[in-house]
């Protein structure tokens, strides 16, 4: 009966899951084992001294203090007072992901882009790597989640167990997370070719899948998987720690959760991360200080880059102090020893051990739901655990062996005992001295002859020259002792091999000499061994101060963010751009980022509490500056040429607030800007109209609720004369006024198909799917969104004016406009506005009949005529390039200075804001030293809605403080240069400027500030 009963539970208990069939005999089971005499570290929160952990078939059974019953069917390895540590777990690594073989073009119901590789599994490209495998283990890392960093949409991530022998169990589960980015990868389309392109595109995919999940009837693998990733952990890699605002626009908009891997520079952020509230993913792989060998060069290293090295470390205790949660990572480490320097040295910046722990285990275990099976080392979870000979937190640790679901793999065999000390040695009756020192797992030995009583009691003259040295190694509980020695007036060779009592610290064998002889040995522990600087913690609590970060990192940085402020400028001679004119010696008050009050004349008034007040007799204070076309402040491309049409992209979704021009620009008295997609295409992208807050944020340029606008371009450019392979239509004129006609049709119809609430005409048919492009089309049709025009020849001009009337629109603004006085009276007629350069021409072929009166004839026929740079460094000095219109045109004081100011509020429908000094507009005030006309004009205060964010005075102070800043950081370096720690030249570094025709990411080269 009882063999019955066991037949018919055998199948169901021991063969119940399918396995690979047994070549040859099954090896035995050797995953299960009491591991004793530990320290034991189970969680963040809870050490264990002298501690067991008792482990069966891969899983822990129990973790209790030191017993003597342990069970009798299971190995005890004695962990002779080693440090148990949980596994890490690594969630950014491509650790055996190929990574050569490019994007290739897949056949079948795949996304039209391959930068979306949603459907990609890393698990079929995973191929062991060995060695790097191991030295993750020798880091601490258990388990890695790899990934394939290809593309926007990156596909599935395996998670991968590290120290398995058989590699069918190296996938500790796959498909568990996912991985996003805001490159594109390899693929070989070149849509897209910028940041703006790549967040249209993975906005365009996210719609798709939404719409694909819900009505979609045919098969698509890339929309299926962006659909199922919604379900799992998905991952954000940033290039730049602002991206995290792009990801944070992405949870908003798609209501998708991310976890941000970010670029260990969060700090610079600021108190943001008070309210931002992402979870994160932070490297510790800190950059190396540069060589200062030479002094030329280190000068030329731009002080952020001297700030990033210096507070690197700060990074993961900045943001413990404001709990934001975090997991680190070792990515950018092929080094377990510069993996725990770093470590160390984020710990002396005040990190704390808990937190590191917590960030390496217990949060992406919880993170990736495996957290009931790894993460701590406690009951029910897999072995997963790292053995050191101490502390890895505090000193610098040696692996000694780890644990992979109780799979053991000895990194460095651990003595039986701290055999360390000196020991009297016995040999056939021959005395000698035996020193042994080193360290516990590679002990160094020196031996003495003893030659008299007094050396026996005294221990003493151990320096002499008949002291050598002995080779000592130790495996389990033999020891091995081979050393020359003069004995008698001979020199002699002894190897010895014995037996160690660890209780009494007795060594006890035999042995050969050089003659061949056997001889029988001892040695007793006479005095035990006192580590000197071993036991030395590696690393101390730094508690210097150093200068604070500013904001934005660099030069002209503000050490705390700007505010607004309640101003007075006294006895001011102010330019009002109204038909009121010049004030003489007037007041006025900013309070709220707006002008409350103008006072004319040196009347008494009543001042506001705790205001600023400036007296600017003698001064000349205006509204600021506009320009209606730049390409500042943008990051990673103005141009996206792939596609005839790129209207879905923003520009505001590459704002970059740490461009050190917008900084210049208000010292040349810029307030406002549009920025614009280039000119690579007849259908752009969508403007961002911006203030030039420096110290801000990016989307706090943004000007709330600014009129919408999109660039158009016709010419050389989107025809590709000078450029691109010439398979993209249009190649010509004529092309390009059909890609308008086409584009405005299918707008059309994409509105057609949907009625006023948005719901389908048919009930009974799937809606259309959201299509970012013609919805930014459709709202050019409607007139709620503004086309600015990159344009030069008249017949061109003429065009779009004809295509818009058809379609019964108007073109806002001409940009560049350099024919315009040629149909200036066709222009009127249209309403369309100039914004022009003052006197370039003959830069390209069709611009060689500009002439410098255009900006005046357009004007005298009444168009509304603005003054643009198109030009950062042209941007600084647009107070002059308004001043040509009088020296070349003939125009007023009033006329010029409109052109700058004004009339680009105009273009912008912004006039009702700003433009002008009038009581409720914006606080957009310049104080100039003289006529802002004149090339010696400077601006003293530039305000930006009630902030000083320049100030003449205060900009000559920061250089002073940079430059001693510069000098400190610069002498911290030359002496981690000489202490021998590893150094990185320094490669000359060139910033550059965006134009209307510059291509990818790259911008026109120009030199770095400091």
């Amino acid at each position: 009966m009882i063999r019955y009963i066991l037949a018919l539970l055998i199948p169901f208990s021991v063969f119940s899951q399918a396995e690979k069939p047994q070549n040859g005999v099954k090896a035995p089971d050797q995953n299960s084992f009491v591991l004793t005499n530990v320290t034991i570290l189970v969680s963040p929160d809870k050490t264990i001294e002298n501690g067991t952990i008792t482990v069966r078939n891969g899983k822990i059974v129990s973790v209790e203090k030191f017993s003597l019953t342990n069970p009798k069917d299971l190995q005890v390895i004695d962990g002779n007072q080693a440090i148990v540590v949980p596994s890490f777990i690594e969630v950014n690594s491509t650790l055996g992901i190929q990574q050569d073989q490019k994007a290739e073009n897949k056949t079948g119901p795949y996304y039209w882009n391959n930068a979306i590789r949603a459907d990609f599994d890393a698990v079929d490209w995973f191929k062991a790597d060995e060695k790097l495998m191991s030295e993750y283990q020798k880091m601490g890392f258990g388990t890695v989640l790899v990934h394939r960093h290809d593309g926007l949409a990156q596909g599935y991530a395996p998670l991968i167990q590290l120290g398995m022998k058989n590699p069918d169990q190296q996938v500790y589960a796959n498909k568990i997370a996912s991985f996003y980015s805001f490159r594109k990868g390899s693929s070989q389309q070149e849509y897209p070719s910028s940041l703006v392109g790549a967040i249209a595109l993975l906005r365009q995919a996210f719609y798709d899948a939404q719409w694909h999940a819900e009505y979609g009837k045919d098969a698509n693998y890339s929309l299926d998987a962006l659909t199922q990733q919604l379900k799992k952990p998905a991952f954000f890699t940033l290039d730049d720690k602002s991206d995290v605002f792009r990801v944070k626009m992405f949870m908003r908009e798609f209501k998708r959760d991310f976890t941000v891997i970010g670029t260990g520079q969060e700090q610079f952020l600021g108190n943001i991360w008070d309210t931002i509230k992402v979870p994160l993913v932070i490297p510790v792989n800190f950059p190396d200080a540069f060589d200062m060998k030479d002094p030329y060069l280190a000068h030329e290293i731009p002080y952020g880059e001297l700030k990033i090295w210096e507070m690197a470390p700060k990074n993961p205790a900045f943001l413990m102090k404001h709990k934001v949660p975090f997991i680190t990572s070792a990515s950018g480490h092929t080094a377990a020893a510069d993996f725990w320097k770093h470590i160390h040295q984020a710990l002396a910046a005040g990190w704390t051990i808990n937190d590191v722990l917590r960030s390496l285990t217990v949060a992406p275990a919880t993170l990736l739901g495996v957290q009931k099976e790894t993460g701590t080392i406690e009951a029910e979870k897999w072995a997963n655990f790292t053995v050191y000979d101490q502390n890895p937190f505090l000193y610098q640790a040696k692996v000694l062996e780890v644990y992979a679901k109780g799979e053991r793999k000895i990194f460095q065999n651990q003595p039986i005992a701290d055999i360390r000390g000196t020991y009297s040695l016995n040999i056939d009756g021959t005395k000698f001295f035996l020193d042994i020192a080193g360290t516990t797992t590679q002990p160094e030995g020196k031996v003495k002859l003893i030659r008299t009583i007094q050396d026996s009691l005294t221990l003493a003259n151990k320096s002499d020259t008949l002291t050598t040295n002995a080779k000592i190694s130790v495996v389990n509980n033999d020891i091995a002792i081979h050393f020359i020695q003069q004995v008698d007036g001979e020199k002699q060779s002894f190897s010895l091999k014995g037996d160690i009592n660890p209780r009494v610290f007795i060594f006890e064998g035999e042995g050969t000499n050089n003659k061949g002889k056997w001889i029988k040995w001892s040695a007793f522990r006479s005095k035990k061994f006192e580590p000197k600087d071993e036991n030395k913690q590696a690393w101390t609590l730094d508690t210097l101060s150093v200068p604070g970060i500013r904001f934005p990192n660099n030069a002209y940085g503000f050490t705390t963010l700007p505010k607004q402020s309640t101003i007075i400028f006294e006895q001011a001679t102010i330019w009002t751009n109204t038909d009121e004119g010049i004030i003489q010696e007037g007041t006025v008050i900013v309070e709220n980022g707006k002008i409350k009050a103008i006072h004319k004349g040196s009347g008494t008034y009543l001042k506001p509490n705790n205001a600023i007040v400036i007296n600017a007799r003698g001064k000349i204070l205006t509204t600021g500056i506009i320009d209606e076309h730049s390409h500042i402040a943008l990051t990673r491309g103005v141009n996206e040429g792939g596609q005839a049409i790129s209207c879905e992209v923003r520009m505001e979704d590459a704002l970059n607030a740490d461009d050190i021009d917008i900084y210049r620009q208000l010292a040349g008295g810029v307030t406002a800007a549009q920025l614009l997609h280039g000119s690579a295409n007849p259908i752009g992208g969508q403007s961002a109209l911006i203030k030039l807050k420096w110290g801000h944020y990016p989307q706090e340029l943004l000007i709330k609720n600014a009129p919408k606008f999109v660039k158009f371009a016709l010419g050389e450019n989107v025809k590709q004369t000078n450029w691109g392979s010439g398979s993209r239509f249009p190649q010509t004129r004529m092309g390009v006024e059909q890609v308008y006609i086409d584009a405005f049709v299918r707008a059309l119809d994409y509105h057609q198909a949907q009625n006023p609430s948005g719901k389908h005409k048919d009930k009974n048919a799937a809606p259309p799917a959201k299509d970012l492009e013609l919805e930014a089309l459709y709202e050019i049709v409607t007139g709620e969104r503004n086309i600015t025009c990159h344009s030069y020849v008249q017949s061109e001009i003429n065009m779009l004016m004809h295509v818009a009337d058809s379609f019964g629109f108007k073109v806002n603004t001409f940009t560049h406009i350099l024919e315009g006085y040629k149909l200036a009276d066709k222009m009127k007629e249209h309403g369309v506005g100039a914004s022009t350069f003052s006197d370039w021409w003959a830069y390209k072929f069709e611009v060689l009949d500009a002439i410098p009166q255009n900006a005046a004839l357009m004007t005298n026929m009444g168009l509304t005529v603005a003054i643009n740079s198109d030009d950062a460094e042209m941007g600084r000095r647009l107070n002059q390039e308004a001043a040509k219109t009088i020296k070349y045109g003939g125009m007023t004081e009033d006329q010029a200075w409109k052109m700058v100011t004004l009339n680009p509020a105009k273009l912008l429908h912004l006039d009702d804001r700003m433009g002008t000094i009038q009581v409720g507009k914006d606080a957009d005030l310049v104080l100039w030293t003289n006529n802002p006309l004149s090339i010696t004009a400077k601006p003293l205060y530039t305000v930006v809605d009630g902030e000083i964010l320049f100030d003449a005075l205060k900009d000559f102070q920061m250089q002073q403080e940079i430059a001693a800043e510069r000098a400190r950081i610069i002498a911290k370096m030359s002496e981690e240069n000489k202490k021998g720690e590893p150094a990185k030249p320094f490669t000359r570094k060139r910033r550059g400027h965006f134009h209307c025709n510059t291509l990818g990411e790259t911008e026109s080269l120009e030199v770095n500030e400091h």
